[in-house]
């Protein structure tokens, strides 16, 4: 823990010298603004609210830089022409349309590279504010990365600028009240980007099988409020089969279940949980894993997902093993990412989508974790050559995404193309409308999302002897992150 918190440290004391107050202040939005009355176009659905930024200004072909970092790069803008891809035809159509309403050129730089708190986006923004030189006017960067740069410093909080409006529909709420902090909202997500949706957990359950079994279907579950984690492993044990009949079961055998590593991550989230939350009085991160219902959701997951009769870890094997096994029916159950939908669109057994099971049936809402490691944010760079226009940028592309590019993601994408049943719809709304931001992951506190897998592959459910050991040492980086976020933070409200 010694050497990690000297590597913060470290980082935390390079380029000291911090952009003065003046450089925060939002330049003149270049170009003459027009009415905002004007209408959506025709390719965009009835806006349930409208933009309160011009509808068009000419800021004189202006090349807005685009900066996408990270353990997972998602192209959402690098489109110079129209696709027979529903949703790259939709990006290239709401790319168009925000170029031409404010004439800019949008250009998209991609750094796929291992992200860990000193990755690429860390990297190039860190460079950009110790520069003074806008490289980049906006940023899509991997949550291990952007939780670095914020509280160093390094980013513009969003809330500060004029031309976003969070609270607005294409901003999503839950992303935005789970890390803004003090009031200072240096990252969060939307409709700008399709990273979050993405990158959410999601189970699928091969219909097929379901039938062949006679099982009760987890749609009426869900629908009932009785999707549980309890109902959950009692459809996980009804199937399995040695398919070869050679007494073991392995890869090549059948499964109630085939289990990501990363899945028991997301049942902490689903059990209501989470690593870290924000102290509504301090304003600061505390930890919050260890209780009851943490404890008693990771101890039903173990018992199913480390009975090797029932359940298989395939990433044991490699990392392509479960979709593999996934399309050949070997599985009632895959724990896997929304990202995967589309590969299985030639799958011959029907598939339905799910969230992740509740606790209880006391629990209110279903959870749906956003991939720590997957996982990307919006964030504006410390250094600006002309904030308010990058705010304006920002804004367009966000309105347009959620009237454009989201409906081919999820009606066509995922509904039309991917998933075969009408069910599907109403799962995907209550994962999307219900994804979870922990904050304690993307700082890796402990860090307890590692540890979890670690467990996982060991089949070790001793959870509480694991909390214990990482306990000091991940109170230890709270106190050094809620120390260096205070300052970050104080530096846009005293101004």
């Amino acid at each position: 823990m010694k050497r990690i918190v000297c590597l913060l440290l470290a980082l935390l004391m390079l380029s000291t010298v911090f952009v003065a107050c003046d450089d925060k202040e939002p330049a003149t939005t270049s170009g003459d603004a027009v009415s905002t009355s004007a209408d959506a176009t025709a390719e965009t659905t009835d806006p349930k609210e409208t933009l309160d930024i011009p509808l068009t200004a000419d800021y004189e072909e202006y090349e807005f830089n685009i900066l996408s970092a990270g353990n997972q790069v998602w192209n959402d803008f690098d489109f110079e022409e129209e696709s027979s891809l529903p949703l790259d035809n939709a990006q290239y159509k709401r790319k168009i349309k925000v170029e031409e309403d404010y004439n800019v050129k949008i250009t998209q730089t991609s750094k796929k590279s291992y992200s860990s708190g000193n990755g690429p986006g860390y990297q190039a923004v860190n460079k950009q504010v110790g520069s003074g030189d806008c490289d980049y006017d906006l940023c899509i960067i991997a949550g291990y990365d952007v939780s670095v740069l914020a509280y160093t410093g390094r980013l513009y909080d969003l809330a500060s600028i004029d031309a976003i409006s969070l609270e607005k529909s294409w901003w999503d709420e839950n992303a935005t009240n789970s890390l803004t902090i003090k009031g200072v909202t240096f990252f969060t997500t939307g409709e700008m980007t399709v990273s979050d949706n993405r990158a959410a957990f999601c189970l699928m359950f091969n219909k097929e099988l379901l039938a062949n079994y006679n099982l009760e279907s987890p749609y009426d579950l869900v629908t009932d409020g009785e999707w549980t984690i309890e109902n959950f492993g009692k459809l996980v044990k009804s199937v399995s089969e040695d398919l070869n009949q050679d007494g073991m079961y392995t890869k090549d055998d059948r499964y109630g279940l085939l289990v990501w590593d990363d899945s028991i991550v997301g049942m902490v989230n689903a059990a209501g949980q989470r690593c870290c939350t924000i102290n509504s009085e301090t304003g600061e991160l505390e930890l919050t894993f260890y209780n009851e219902s943490t404890l008693s959701a990771l101890e039903q997951y173990s018992q199913i997902a480390y009975d090797k009769q029932y359940a298989f870890q395939y990433q044991r094997v490699a990392e392509s093993t479960g979709r593999t096994m996934w399309k050949a029916n070997q599985g009632l159950f895959f724990t896997t990412l929304v990202d995967f939908l589309p590969e299985f669109r030639e799958m011959e057994a029907d598939f339905g989508v799910l969230p992740y099971p509740k606790l209880s049936e006391t629990q209110d809402n279903y959870y749906s974790t956003i991939a720590p490691f997957n996982s990307n944010f919006v964030c504006v760079p410390l250094i600006q050559d002309d904030v308010e226009r990058t705010g304006v940028i920002a804004e367009a592309l966000s309105y347009y995404g959620q009237q454009i590019v989201t409906p081919a993601l999820y009606d066509v994408t995922l509904i039309g193309q991917s998933t075969r049943d009408e069910e599907s719809e109403p799962m995907l709304q209550i994962i999307f409308d219900n994804l979870v931001y922990d904050i304690g992951y993307y700082y890796q506190v402990g860090p307890y999302n590692k540890q979890l897998i670690y467990k996982l592959r060991a089949y070790d459910n001793n959870f509480t002897s694991m909390y214990d050991t990482y306990k000091t040492s991940a109170n230890s980086l709270l106190k050094v992150i809620n120390t260096y976020y205070a300052k970050a933070v104080q530096d846009w409200t005293n101004d």
